[in-house]
């Protein structure tokens, strides 16, 4: 029997047949002896060997998934010998086509010859073994090729032969990909892990709440597709080729996560409880169930879930970061005002801009190679929703490292997560003949015991040093004077509060200039 490929689905090691390959790629056809004189009777993709080489064993033992810059191996069978038609091999190619519709000039169909030479730096196919009825090939992708679903066909002559399907993920193995993490353990946590815990509660009262990412599960990375597919609509984004970006892909994820989970805004008598879901693969189906609409519904524990089990699925390092003390919404200032009447009720008038609790966000690993060296490396990335002036509602990939220098002109958001971990809270009383005071306990800080779980265990590890520095230390002691010497507010009438504004100076200058004067104005008022 002839498992020569026709058609548009191709044939997969055990049989089964791969996605249909879009109308606007070449037809898939038999090569005939009339034509070129080769008969391809099958081709083997080795999907044992390759998905264990390549780290994606989990995720699929009948379809190939290979990571970026890291060779796999396939054989193509002839169904009668090839020797004679040494003439016509010299002009045998292999295609790789992603996207809706492939093409040569933007880089999505890539066509290069099967010759006896690899090159490790572009697509290429290395014959490694030559025998009169196959070829055993080594395909590379190179480290900066798209992410996303692949075909790959053979191109003789005129004629064209898709051989089948693959999805091609990041590959944080490869010291060349962006999302290279050169620790093995860390590889092994935030990656391959597919358990892990969040925390929440209170700074002085952590709680553990364990959490089934399902990263690997068989349709798990279809969803995730699907998930960049309309993302990428929705962004009206056509350049099929930013899919080679961890930051893109990062943005585009963030910008979806709320599009997958809704926000608790009242009851949840239409939905679930946010503190019901214990893991990622129950929300993302039953998203793909409910036709692409949100699910009902979720926190931010549940936003950094999701999306650390994306994210994971695609190939990038990525873990959840809980903060106890969160000031939200600030619009990036260093200063939040909370006021309560003498019964304690929230008075707040922008209710959106006050301290959480706690608040759960992402980091991913990567390279910037749009910053500075020293920016490379965690990334914090929030796909909780920031009510900002204009932009995404979203924030990140921001550089932990930025936060911590407070280098706030860094792309992207950091004065959003520096504001968020570094503001004061002050508490007044709104007494009943509408004085205001402040209350004994009158200043709360934020930013306070960051935590992430820890490599290779259930352990709660700190890593508020990272995001801030010790007291007396770093930025923060170019202010100490200032900010200690702050006059204390006079009670005033509420409505007489008038809270100074820089808008130039905001636009121009960075988020510590604008501390720096505000202490200023404060002196010589």
């Amino acid at each position: 029997m002839e498992h020569c490929l026709s058609g548009e689905t191709g044939l997969y090691q055990d049989g089964t047949q791969g996605q249909s390959v879009g109308s606007s790629q070449p037809q898939a056809h038999s090569i005939s002896s009339h034509a070129t004189g080769l008969s391809i009777k099958r081709c083997n993709f080795k999907i044992t060997m390759n998905n264990n080489n390549h780290h994606t064993e989990e995720i699929s033992t009948k379809r190939l998934m290979v990571r970026r810059g890291q060779p796999f191996i396939i054989t193509v069978s002839f169904s009668s010998p090839v020797y004679n038609y040494l003439q016509q091999l010299k002009r045998t190619f292999l295609i790789v086509q992603t996207g809706p519709n492939p093409s040569k000039t933007d880089g999505t169909q890539v066509e290069f010859p099967i010759s006896h030479l690899g090159d490790q730096k572009q697509w290429s196919a290395a014959l490694e073994e030559q025998d009169p009825c196959f070829w055993t090939i080594s395909v590379n992708a190179p480290a900066n090729a798209p992410i996303g679903q692949y075909a790959l066909l053979l191109h003789a002559s005129k004629s064209y032969c898709l051989l089948g399907n693959f999805i091609l993920l990041f590959n944080p193995w490869c010291q060349d990909d962006e999302v290279f993490l050169a620790n093995e353990a860390q590889r092994q946590e935030y990656i391959l892990n597919q358990e892990g815990i969040i925390y929440w509660g209170t700074e002085n009262a952590v709680l553990a709440q364990p959490w089934d990412f399902n990263q690997f599960e068989e349709d798990i990375v279809d969803i995730c597709f699907t998930l960049l597919d309309i993302g990428e609509r929705h962004q009206r984004d056509k350049d099929h080729t930013q899919r080679k970006n961890p930051i893109y892909i990062c943005r585009t994820v963030a910008a979806m996560v709320r599009r997958v989970v809704s926000s608790l805004t009242g009851k949840y008598y239409d939905g679930t409880s946010p503190s019901k879901w214990l893991g990622s693969s129950p929300i993302l189906r039953q998203w793909v169930a409910l036709h692409c609409k949100p699910v009902r519904y979720g926190q931010c524990w549940v936003f950094a879930a999701v999306m650390c089990s994306v994210l994971r699925c695609l190939g990038i390092p990525t873990r959840v970061v809980t903060g106890f003390t969160w000031a939200h919404n600030t619009n990036s200032s260093l200063n939040v005002d909370e006021y309560y009447d003498e019964n304690g009720m929230l008075l707040t008038h922008d209710k959106s801009a006050r301290v959480w609790t706690f608040h759960v966000w992402n980091e991913c690993w990567m390279a910037r190679t749009d910053l500075l060296p020293e920016y490379s490396g965690w990334q914090a990335l929030d796909a909780t929703c920031q009510e900002k002036s204009k932009g995404a509602s979203f924030c990140g990939p921001a550089p932990v490292q930025a936060i911590k220098e407070g280098d706030t002109e860094v792309d992207y958001d950091v004065c959003y997560f520096f504001a968020a971990i570094n503001a004061k809270c002050h508490i007044w009383i709104h007494k009943a003949d509408g004085i205001l005071k402040p209350a004994c306990i009158c200043t709360k800080y934020t930013g306070n015991n960051i935590s992430t779980k820890s490599v290779g265990s259930e352990r709660c590890e700190d890593i508020t040093h990272n995001y801030k520095y010790p007291e007396g230390m770093g930025w923060k002691s170019l202010f100490n004077d200032s900010m200690i010497s702050l006059p204390q507010k006079e009670a005033l009438p509420l409505k007489s509060i008038i809270l100074p504004s820089f808008p130039t100076l905001q636009s121009h200058l960075s988020l510590w200039h604008a501390v720096f004067f505000a202490a200023v104005y404060h002196r010589t008022r």
